[in-house]
């Protein structure tokens, strides 16, 4: 792989950078989908 032929300290950073980006996007994908989950019952509470 190519990773053998780069330096520690960026193959550390290419790790954190995948691990900090699959947090963000885990973390967008379960905000996105908890708003379409929560507006019918705000549109309900808000008809009665």
């Amino acid at each position: 792989m190519f990773i053998n032929y780069l330096p520690g300290k960026m193959v550390e950073i290419i790790g954190l950078t995948m691990i900090f980006s699959f947090l963000v996007g885990t973390i967008l994908i379960l905000l996105f989908t908890s708003d379409q989950a929560n507006t019918k019952n705000l549109y309900l509470k808000k008809a009665k």
